[in-house]
């Protein structure tokens, strides 16, 4: 099933096998966070953003309230698929274990910093929280990095 959702006029999609995939990765760190990066592609408008795939998260450090991941070592996978396939990467995503699927500052502070790196070159990165429980994905939401804020996808 494709999920959609939507911020002003840009509209967010993924499959639902794809969260559940992101979901499973994610279970054997339970409870600590976890995650990983989105990767996917614009139309040729720009009005519709397809989130294709997630890459897990290698080299990490995590704590029930705390993820950080490192990237350079996945400079040449990320040159691979937009070679390949047309994709890049588009943001992020992380687990709030028995939290809620709502960012904090610390969460906020790195999309920025992601949006001002410079060989990151996207504007505005979105961001997957999943919140999980010990046997299920309880809830989850993307938002989207705008002038500084995160913003809901609907």
């Amino acid at each position: 099933m494709t999920i959609t959702k939507h911020y002003k006029n840009l509209k967010l999609v993924v499959e639902d096998s794809l969260l559940e995939s992101i979901y499973q990765s994610s279970c054997g760190h339970y409870p600590k966070e976890y995650g990983g990066f989105l990767i996917g592609k614009y139309s040729d408008d720009f009005k519709t953003l397809y989130i294709e795939q997630s890459i897990t998260a290698e080299i990490f450090k995590s704590s029930r309230i705390e993820f950080t991941r490192e990237s350079n070592y996945l400079k040449s996978e990320f040159k691979k698929l937009f070679i390949n396939k047309g994709l890049y990467y588009i943001g992020e995503w992380h687990t709030h274990p028995d939290g809620e699927a709502w960012y904090s500052s610390t969460d906020l502070n790195a999309m920025i910093s992601i949006a001002h790196e410079k060989n990151v070159k996207i504007d505005n990165p979105i961001l997957l929280i999943l919140s999980i429980v010990s046997d299920s994905l309880k809830d989850f939401n993307f938002f989207v990095l705008n002038n500084s804020r995160l913003e809901l996808y609907e």
